[in-house]
C-alpha cells in the first residue's frame, strides 16, 4: 500500500508539475505592458542594477503587479544560476524567439541592457504605427458599425410599424415601399440564418488560414488587391526589416539574420519570399540582388538601399533608413485608402438611410392627398 500510495503522490506531483509548465507558457503580457516591462528593464540595467535586483524592482511595481508572479519565476531562476535568455524562453507566448534570440546575443557580448534597449524601441515604434492605423481606421469603422445598425433597426422594428399602419388605409404602395417592407419580412424571418452565414464564414476563414497551402495562396492574393494590398506588403516588408536590421544591430550576421527574422513576418507570401532570400545567400549570392530579383515583394527603394548599406559596409544603418521610408509609406497609403473610404461610406450611409426615409413617408403624402 504504501508503495502505491507514494507512486500516486509522484505521479501527482508530476502531473501538477505539468499544469504549471504549460501554466507558464500560456502567460500572455500584452504588447503595451511588454514594452513598458523591457524598457524599464533596460533603464534599471543600464544604470547598474543587477539582473535580479531589478526584476524584482519591477516585480515590486504597481502598475506591473499583475505580472508580478513571472518577474519573480525569472528572477529566481537568474539567481540560481540559468541564463535570462533560457528563463525567458520559458514564456515563449509573451518573450518571442527572436526577443530571446536577441537577449542571447547581448548576454554573449556582456550587453544585456543595451540589447533590451533596442528590444523596447522596436516594441514602441510598432505600437506607435499600430495605434496610427487604428486611429486612421477607427472613423470608418464607426460609420460602417452605426449605419448598419440604424439600417437594421429601421427594417426590424420601423418598418413593421409604418406597415401595419399603411395596411389599414387601403393606400397602394409605392415600388419602393413595398421592396423594402418584402425585406423587412425576409430580415425578421431568416435573422438566424444570416447570423449562421456570418459564423460560418468565420469558421472558413479559420480552416483556410490554418493550412499553409491555402494560407499562403489567400496571401498572395491580398498582396494583389489595389492600394489594401500594396499596404499589406509594406507592413509585412517592414516586419522583416525590423527583425532582421535589430538582429544585424544586435551582432547577428547576414545569414543568420535571416534565418531568424522570417517568423517575425505575419504575411505568409513575403515570409515565403525571405526564406528563398536566405537559400540563395546560403548559396554564396549578394544578398542586394536577390533582393532586386524580389522586385514582386519588396519595393525598389528597399533594394537600393540595401545595395547601398552593402557597398559602404553599413547594412544595419540601411535598413533603420528602410525602416523609417516604410513607416512613412504605410501611414502615407493608409492616409490615401482612408481618405478614398470615407467619402463613399458617408454617402452611401446617407443614401441608404434616405431611400429608407423615403420608403417610408411616401405612403403618407398619398394618404394626405386621399384625405383630402
Amino acid at each position: 500500500m504504501s508503495a502505491t500510495s507514494t507512486a500516486s503522490r509522484t505521479s501527482l506531483t508530476s502531473i501538477l508539475a505539468g499544469l504549471i509548465v504549460r501554466r507558464k507558457k500560456s502567460v500572455v503580457i500584452r504588447r503595451v505592458d511588454l514594452a513598458f516591462l523591457i524598457h524599464n528593464l533596460a533603464t534599471l540595467l543600464e544604470n547598474g542594477l543587477s539582473l535580479p535586483k531589478a526584476l524584482a524592482t519591477l516585480a515590486a511595481e504597481r502598475t506591473l503587479r499583475k505580472h508580478a508572479t513571472v518577474l519573480d519565476d525569472l528572477r529566481r531562476r537568474v539567481e540560481m544560476g540559468e541564463t535570462f535568455s533560457s528563463a525567458l524562453s520559458r514564456y515563449s507566448d509573451s518573450f518571442g524567439e527572436m526577443m530571446v534570440s536577441q537577449v542571447k546575443v547581448g548576454e554573449k557580448t556582456g550587453r544585456v541592457g543595451e540589447a533590451l534597449m533596442r528590444i523596447s524601441a522596436q516594441l514602441e515604434k510598432t505600437g506607435t504605427i499600430r495605434s496610427a492605423i487604428i486611429k486612421k481606421l477607427a472613423y470608418p469603422m464607426v460609420v460602417v458599425l452605426g449605419g448598419a445598425a440604424s439600417v437594421t433597426f429601421m427594417l426590424m422594428f420601423v418598418i413593421p410599424v409604418f406597415q401595419e399602419t399603411y395596411a389599414g388605409t387601403g393606400v397602394p404602395l409605392p415600388l419602393i415601399t413595398r421592396t423594402l417592407i418584402v425585406i423587412s419580412g425576409l430580415l425578421q424571418t431568416y435573422w438566424w440564418m444570416i447570423l449562421l452565414l456570418v459564423a460560418m464564414s468565420f469558421l472558413t476563414l479559420r480552416m483556410v488560414r490554418s493550412d499553409y497551402r491555402r494560407r499562403l495562396a489567400m496571401d498572395r492574393w491580398l498582396l494583389k488587391i489595389p492600394i489594401v494590398g500594396t499596404w499589406m506588403r509594406d507592413v509585412a516588408v517592414l516586419q522583416f526589416m525590423d527583425a532582421f536590421g535589430t538582429l544585424l544591430e544586435s551582432g547577428y550576421n547576414v545569414v543568420d539574420a535571416l534565418i531568424a527574422s522570417p517568423r517575425a513576418v505575419g504575411n505568409l507570401a513575403v515570409r515565403d519570399c525571405v526564406d528563398s532570400l536566405r537559400s540563395a545567400v546560403n548559396r554564396g549570392e549578394r544578398f542586394s540582388r536577390e533582393l532586386e530579383r524580389q522586385n514582386e515583394y519588396f519595393p525598389p527603394v528597399v533594394s537600393q538601399l540595401v545595395v547601398v548599406g552593402e557597398q559602404t559596409g553599413s547594412l544595419a544603418k540601411a535598413t533603420a533608413d528602410i525602416r523609417r521610408h516604410l513607416r512613412r509609406e504605410i501611414e502615407r497609403n493608409v492616409g490615401l485608402a482612408v481618405g478614398t473610404i470615407e467619402p463613399v461610406l458617408t454617402i452611401g450611409m446617407a443614401v441608404t438611410i434616405g431611400v429608407i426615409l423615403l420608403a417610408i413617408y411616401l405612403p403618407m403624402f398619398d394618404m394626405i392627398n386621399v384625405v383630402k
